[in-house]
């Protein structure tokens, strides 16, 4: 099928909304929508320092066994508006799929990102895969338009390690 044929059709489709015509062309028409499970309480204040983002997913985690990833959307204040866990694994990994971390922040319209995830062992030095991972995270954020504000591993009790504020090389403030 010619371009201008398949713009015609296309065309018709949104003008007209004909269902029989959607059907034909197999085009579904959807509508995305997020679903609040619950809220967390946390004083409302911005959450700019590593100390305070990690209670807030550590009091959303709780006690887990395995290794979590999760992504905490904010606003242009710094506030939190979302936080959602975006990979389960195992003791000593979790495999996260890069989409599936900015999936809620694009949905949210969050303007950065805070990026966590827990190690079971209590030991929060990050790995060199965990380097990695980051790095692969902000260059997508780069090319969306989200900041990655922080990538945090939360270790046993209040221990937690921030990559942003343990001087790694990582090029925290570059938005492309």
């Amino acid at each position: 099928m010619e371009s201008n044929a398949r713009d015609r059709i296309m065309l018709d489709i949104l003008q007209k909304g004909d269902d029989k015509l959607l059907k034909d062309q197999g085009v579904q028409v959807v509508h995305l929508q997020m679903v609040k499970e619950k809220q967390i309480y946390y004083g409302g204040e911005s959450i700019g320092d590593s100390k305070r983002a990690a209670a807030l997913v550590k009091e959303f985690l709780g006690d887990v066994d395995r290794e979590c990833v999760v992504v905490c959307a904010t606003d242009v204040r710094m506030k939190p508006t979302h936080i959602q866990i975006v990979g389960m694994g195992a003791v000593n990994y979790c495999p996260v799929y890069i989409p599936e971390i900015f999936k809620m922040a694009l949905l949210s319209n969050a303007v950065g990102i805070l990026l966590f995830h827990n190690h079971p062992s209590g030991d929060c030095t990050p790995s060199n895969d965990d380097i990695y991972f980051t790095e692969r995270v902000m260059k997508a954020g780069n090319v969306l338009g989200i900041r990655i504000i922080d990538h945090i591993i939360l270790g046993e009790g209040d221990d937690f390690y921030s990559l942003r504020e343990s001087g790694s090389t990582l090029r925290w403030d570059s938005i492309g």
